[in-house]
């Protein structure tokens, strides 16, 4: 599982966004903005985690279930693969 291009997160505005990068310019067709756990999940994927490590992470940052945290990554893995944003 791994990100398409690269990426930089930025806030803007007070909002937390995810910009794709392409051959140094920023390409915001491919930005995504990023609330509660989806920013923990973008940048776990940015550190190379696998989807066992972030479900992990979101269970001890967020004190939710395993469950609720793999519910949480699925969806956001099933956003980012919609739109072209993950491969595998």
């Amino acid at each position: 599982m791994k990100l398409k291009g690269n990426f930089v997160i930025k806030k803007i505005a007070e909002e937390t966004v995810a910009i794709r990068i392409n051959k140094d310019i920023a390409d915001l067709r491919g930005a995504i903005s990023l609330k509660g756990s989806a920013e923990t999940i973008f940048s776990a994927l940015l550190e190379g985690l696998n989807k066992e490590d972030i479900i992990n992470q979101l269970v001890e940052n967020y004190h939710i279930t395993k469950e609720e945290a793999a519910n949480d990554t699925e969806a956001f893995l099933n956003v980012l693969y919609n739109n072209n944003l993950l491969e595998g």
